[in-house]
């Protein structure tokens, strides 16, 4: 028997095999473990968000889409530094939505998931936690020198449309007039603001 035909026999004996199938396996497992990975990259990519929130923000827009028929009416506050809060909450599946606005016109919403407020034996109702949120300010209010929080009116949900997942058209109604905005439910960034009249349709082209 020669050398050649000894070396043949190592590398397609049962070790060699064995050796082989070891490193398909390996190899499986890596690629597997991967795909993960390279589906979060590929939706931070898509809808422009930091890598490390792509699950937040995923989770913030099938929050949208369970709301999506939910006309809240919100009860605002504002800050002495500028910003405008706006809270309210679904009647229907008790999540809340939160809009933060500043004096330059940007705006962003996020929502807090009703079952992640509860704790075990307790179901506070959301509605109660609003209430909460309008007592501390009026609370602040009441105390000199530490008016940081004012009351301000809210805004009312006209109609709103999920048009894309990168897409969502809202009207809106605050301080007696009507804004149309378009936003992004994944980011929760209003991108477009402008005023419409009421009567305004929530779709794509207005």
């Amino acid at each position: 028997m020669t050398d050649r035909t000894l070396g043949d026999d190592q590398h397609t004996g049962p070790t060699g095999r064995v050796v082989s199938l070891l490193k398909t396996a390996a190899l499986v497992v890596t690629i597997v473990g991967a795909v993960p990975t390279a589906i979060t990259a590929y939706h931070a990519w898509q809808y422009k968000v930091p890598f490390s929130q792509v699950s937040h923000r995923l989770a913030q827009y099938e929050i949208w889409e369970r709301n999506i028929d939910c006309k809240i009416e919100y009860k605002a506050l504002s800050t002495a530094e500028g910003t405008k809060i706006d809270a309210g909450a679904c009647d229907e599946t008790g999540d809340i939505s939160l809009k933060v606005s500043t004096d330059d016109g940007k705006a962003t919403y996020e929502w807090i998931a009703y079952n992640q407020l509860q704790k075990p034996g307790e179901a506070p109702p959301p509605a109660g936690l609003i209430d909460l949120l309008i007592g501390a300010a009026q609370a602040q209010d009441a105390q000199p020198g530490k008016g940081n929080i004012r009351l301000a009116q809210g805004l009312e949900v006209v109609c709103q449309s999920l048009v894309s997942k990168t897409q969502l058209v809202r009207v809106v109604r605050e301080d007696g007039k009507c804004f149309r905005e378009i936003m992004s439910p994944v980011r929760g960034t209003v991108d477009k603001r402008e005023e419409v009249p009421c009567e305004t349709k929530c779709t794509a082209a207005g």
